[in-house]
């Protein structure tokens, strides 16, 4: 019940807002402000709005903030952070009262802090917790290894949440990984990933690639993106993936009359993507043609403005009218204002260029 006037807040990126309702949300439930130290009786309730509240910090770049707030946690696997510790609030129920979202924040906090090996552990404990637990619905067991009898129809849910979950903590290994500059375990960890959502191959493929696009391994993200290519016979819906793959590709041979051209085809199918939108409009700044790419990016921003007013899109914008314009300050000015009327307080401004 106290979670309640929390989305009409964070639907308007009012996200310091936000936080400030946790801590008053929290205070009716007897902890938060003033009230470190002191004995706490949680609630599935109250650690909801834990989650919220220090995943807001995240989200506003607070990263000190809510790594002390997390401390008193511990390893999110005290007494009290369990069913059994409140048998009178919760009778006959067992298990961790905390939320897996919260204890995969609370994995990942570390890299924020350029400690990513710190965060790397974290995320391996709990893909090993993720594993144990799949094992033990694989065997006909519950989850915590008793012998509780299950439906088939909850056993496969069951198993459906947990293999989604393991693939949640694998991407952010793999994300981890990535930040580390580890590129051949974070692309183990992204093929690792495909087993438990081969629906997802194309997609992870494709990414797969362009990680060797970035660090100059041209004939290598090659590969990878012919077997996007086969992988799209059978499913057509995914045309627009291999079109994208073939003008990253052209990007980083530096042929911007294709890589356009194949921009250009994504758009056909899909007039909104914002990417093959930004990334058009910057190939034709490399082909010499400004006043087209300035007017392709100003009309994406003015037309929609929820979908293009994000930080690269004018950070590309706002450089456009520096080399187009003596009067680029004024409007940057301009989109600023738009901005303030629409972003949230985690927009980065200096995408501006203001400064």
């Amino acid at each position: 019940m106290y979670i309640l006037p929390l989305p009409p807040i964070q639907s308007s990126k009012n996200w310091r807002a936000a936080v400030d309702l946790t801590g008053r949300l929290l205070t009716a439930h007897n902890q938060g402000y003033g009230k470190s130290g002191q004995p706490t009786s949680h609630t599935t309730e109250s650690l909801q709005l834990w989650f919220v509240r220090l995943a807001l910090l995240t989200k506003l770049n607070l990263f000190q903030n809510a790594d002390l707030e997390m401390e008193p946690f511990g390893n999110m696997d005290q007494p009290d952070l369990y069913y059994e510790y409140y048998p009178a609030v919760y009778p006959g129920r067992r298990g961790s009262m905390v939320p897996f979202s919260l204890r995969l924040l609370h994995a990942e906090l570390p890299q924020y802090l350029t400690k990513p090996q710190e965060a790397l552990d974290r995320l391996h404990s709990l893909k090993t917790v993720c594993l144990a637990i799949l094992n033990n619905l694989e065997q006909g067991m519950a989850e915590d290894g008793s012998m509780i009898t299950f439906t088939q129809e909850n056993r496969q849910a069951s198993l459906q949440l947990w293999r989604s979950r393991l693939s949640r903590v694998m991407f952010s290994m793999a994300n981890c990984l990535l930040l580390m500059k580890d590129y051949v375990l974070a692309v183990e960890t992204y093929h690792s990933i495909i087993q438990y959502e081969p629906q997802q191959r194309v997609q992870l493929l494709s990414g797969i690639g362009r990680i060797f696009l970035q660090i100059g391994d041209i004939k290598t993200a090659e590969r990878y993106f012919e077997d996007v290519e086969k992988a799209c016979q059978a499913q057509p819906s995914h045309t627009t993936f291999v079109l994208m793959n073939r003008a990253f590709v052209y990007l980083s041979q530096n042929n911007y009359g294709e890589a356009h051209s194949s921009f250009a085809e994504v758009l056909k199918i899909d007039p909104k993507n914002p990417v093959a939108n930004n990334n058009a409009a910057v190939c034709l700044l490399y082909l010499g043609r400004l006043k087209e790419s300035l007017g392709q990016l100003e009309g994406l921003v003015q037309q929609d403005p929820t979908l293009y007013l994000h930080e690269s899109v004018l950070f590309n914008l706002t450089t456009m009218y520096e080399l187009e314009s003596s009067r680029s300050t004024q409007k940057k000015q301009a989109l600023l204002e738009a901005v303030a009327c629409r972003e949230g307080d985690s927009f980065n401004a200096q995408c501006l260029k203001l400064v």
